[in-house]
């Protein structure tokens, strides 16, 4: 049964992939490292604690304990988007107008931090849609551990068994099914060619994704 849909954010509702590529590539210039983007795309639907462990991992530099990396993130994002606005997914947005509508309880869980994801969902004028929007920086384990997933459950006081997520990771998707969720899988082509076997469905536009969940939804409910 599915009672509730969870979105991740980050390159399922907006295409920040390409923007985070190109900050933390920057970030690593500033740093004397060569960021490859085989490193970058390892850590799609995870944390920036993750992508300073693959940092160590590939280039021997820490980032952990470094006070400037953050703002310099921060700064950086804030002045793409200044420049070049909010990269929306086409239709996503539409596609959760439809799913409110329809009166199902709706949540994001992000790894961004908090002020990024109430920031971009009131910039795309659908935070009224969401019942909960959660960052992944306020649980232990990032994605693919189901950590976010669970709380956000949790949170909405719904059984993990019936909350469906819609992932566009490799990471995410194994977090979901970890979890005990129901995962669909948006095909995003600037996510990096990520392994979604471990989704139920996959699909490549939002225009598809309204019609499949209320065939799930609307066949259990009485």
């Amino acid at each position: 049964m599915i009672k509730c849909v969870i979105f991740d954010m980050d390159g399922v509702l907006i295409n920040t992939e390409p923007v985070h590529f190109r900050i933390w590539k920057q970030i690593c210039a500033e740093h004397g490292i060569d960021f490859a983007y085989d490193c970058y795309k390892k850590c799609i639907g995870s944390t920036a604690s993750y992508m300073h462990d693959l940092i160590l991992e590939w280039y021997g530099v820490s980032f952990h304990n470094d006070p400037s990396i953050r703002p310099r993130f921060v700064e950086l994002k804030e002045q793409l988007f200044k420049n070049e606005g909010i990269p929306a997914i086409e239709g996503a947005a539409d596609a959760v107008r439809a799913l409110h509508a329809e009166g199902l309880p709706l949540a994001v869980a992000s790894c961004s931090d908090q002020y990024y994801i109430d920031y971009t969902m009131k910039q795309m004028q659908i935070d009224h849609c969401f019942r909960l929007l959660f960052s992944g920086e306020r649980v232990k384990h990032p994605k693919p551990a189901p950590d976010v997933f669970l709380e956000t459950a949790k949170q909405l006081q719904i059984p993990p068994e019936e909350c469906l997520v819609i992932e566009d990771s490799r990471n995410g998707s194994l977090a979901a099914k970890a979890a005990g969720m129901t995962c669909f899988a948006f095909i995003n082509p600037d996510s990096g060619n990520q392994d979604l076997s471990a989704a139920d469905d996959v699909f490549t536009s939002f225009s598809e994704l309204p019609e499949k969940v209320f065939k799930l939804y609307r066949t259990d409910r009485p």
